[in-house]
């Protein structure tokens, strides 16, 4: 019952289905590479304190997304709906309530007496932050996806370009 209502309401805000949605909310092509390195950035950004700035960068890149995906539309003669609009918006709407139930649960564990509180809650720390890097770096792809479009290069070569940095930083060769 649950699933056929998930189902109707990605359907009415113009999936396929709800794979299709759960695709477009996990759809880079870097994914096996964006993973793991949300997961080791997450692990810094608690230790340094970094929150904040990854709260920052996701509220402007978040923007940014929107504000050249739009941009992109005009470039491609492409019509503005409201249905994009409404997609992009629930999709920000499921990323903020994850990041939301991750950090009540964090939040949640702080106050537990004992090891098992201790562990819980850097393991559920560890995890609001690697879900909230991956979330920027995705939205990062895509505002460079945008751009490559605005600018007449080819998305293909721009994913390319990210894949090899990547790569060289990681130290790993074709």
């Amino acid at each position: 019952m649950i699933r056929n209502f998930l189902n109707y309401v990605v359907i009415n805000f113009g999936f396929n289905d709800l794979y299709d949605f759960n695709t477009s909310l996990l759809h880079s092509k870097l994914m096996l590479l964006t993973i793991p390195i949300a997961g080791i950035s997450a692990f810094f950004e608690g230790i340094f304190g970094l929150q904040s700035l990854t709260i920052l960068a996701f509220v402007v890149l978040v923007t940014l997304e929107l504000i050249t995906g739009l941009r992109a539309s005009i470039v491609l003669g492409r019509r503005i709906e409201s249905k994009k609009f409404g997609r992009f918006g629930l999709k920000v709407f499921v990323w903020v309530t994850l990041l939301f139930v991750l950090n009540s649960l964090k939040i949640e564990y702080l106050s537990h007496e004992g090891s098992f509180g201790k562990v819980a809650y850097e393991l559920l720390n560890w995890l609001h932050g690697t879900l909230f890097i991956y979330i920027n770096i995705e939205y990062l792809i895509s505002v460079l996806e945008n751009l490559s479009i605005v600018s007449g290069k080819k998305n293909d070569t721009m994913i390319e370009m990210i894949k090899n940095k990547l790569k060289s930083f990681l130290g790993k060769k074709d």
